[in-house]
């Protein structure tokens, strides 16, 4: 199982999957600041965005 995150912006192909959900979390914020010159959405915000994907 792993967890996947997709940004929701227009235009933006931003995809991250990996099998820890911290480093989801990191990574999402971090594209949010560096993609969009954005504030990164709180931790909870993420979270309830976040999908669980099996991984073959």
């Amino acid at each position: 199982m792993a967890y996947q995150f997709e940004c929701a912006a227009p235009d933006c192909v931003f995809l991250i999957r990996a099998a820890d959900e911290e480093e989801v979390i990191a990574q999402v914020q971090r594209h949010s600041e560096e993609r969009h010159e954005k504030s990164p959405p709180p931790e909870d915000v993420i979270r309830e965005r976040m999908e669980t994907v099996d991984v073959e």
